[in-house]
């Protein structure tokens, strides 16, 4: 009797047990993206505040500009750049605002070992006068994981998701919104004259998890109309070395 036909047929066989599963497993690896990209899909618009959290809480330091186009009719810092490191806390660059009844811009301000430093026109450096007076913060605790930037974003209720959109000015970064409230006293550890209300707040997370702006939009002054302020992360990672003024 000839078997080489029964032989063939059974390595026929064999063969398609061995290779229809493993098509199976392929097509169906490619169906799902692979584990990276299904665990991003599952994150909540929380999850991505708390990660962007722990990014800026773990920079050694920032460059930033925190900014309102508004005017609320009193005394208000109007505009502050600069530079933030993170250990020791400290900050170094310039505001622009009203005090007392005065407008001022591109005033030097140096904050270093609890001490702030403000380069007041035709006086020079000083450090008699407090950032509350103005109803701003000390500019150095921005990064302080409990009571600087980072501790809106787990602060924030209700929080939901925008659509992703390129950067205007890199195209390769893609920005998603995510908006929220934040509550007044929350907010207060940045603006210490918030009222006790709700901020409407929307935080810019980029795809790589950092926060990049975050517009906050409130009663920040007593007495005062709401104003919208801007805060722009414009470098992380930054190291500088920061000390008080001669």
């Amino acid at each position: 009797m000839n078997r080489a036909p029964l032989r063939r047929a059974t390595v026929r066989r064999l063969a398609l047990a061995v290779a229809v599963p493993a098509v199976a497993s392929l097509v169906l690896s490619g169906c799902t993206g692979g584990g990276d990209e299904q665990e991003s899909d599952d994150q909540t618009p929380e999850d991505v505040l708390a990660e962007a959290k722990t990014l800026l809480d773990e920079t050694s330091g920032i460059t930033l500009r925190m900014s309102t186009p508004d005017d609320p009719g009193t005394d208000y810092l109007s505009e502050a750049t600069g530079t933030i490191v993170a250990d020791p806390a400290a900050f170094k660059g310039q505001i622009s605002g009203r005090v007392a009844g005065f407008p001022g811009s591109d005033i030097g301000v140096v904050s270093v070992d609890g001490s702030v430093y403000i380069d007041v026109p035709l006086q020079g450096w000083t450090d008699e006068y407090a950032p509350a007076d103005f109803c701003a913060p000390d500019p150095a605790t921005l990064l302080d994981p409990d009571s600087g930037v980072s501790s809106i974003l787990t602060a924030a209720e209700d929080v939901e998701a925008g659509e992703a959109q390129r950067n205007e000015d890199d195209a390769s970064v893609v920005i998603t919104p995510y908006t929220g409230t934040v509550p007044g006293g929350s907010m207060r550890t940045i603006l210490p004259c918030a009222a006790d209300e709700d901020v409407e707040a929307t935080f810019e997370v980029d795809d790589d998890g950092y926060l990049r702006t975050v517009e906050m939009t409130g009663s920040f002054f007593e007495s005062a109309d709401p104003i919208t302020y801007t805060i722009a992360i414009e470098e992380y990672d930054v190291s500088e070395e920061i000390t008080a003024p001669e």
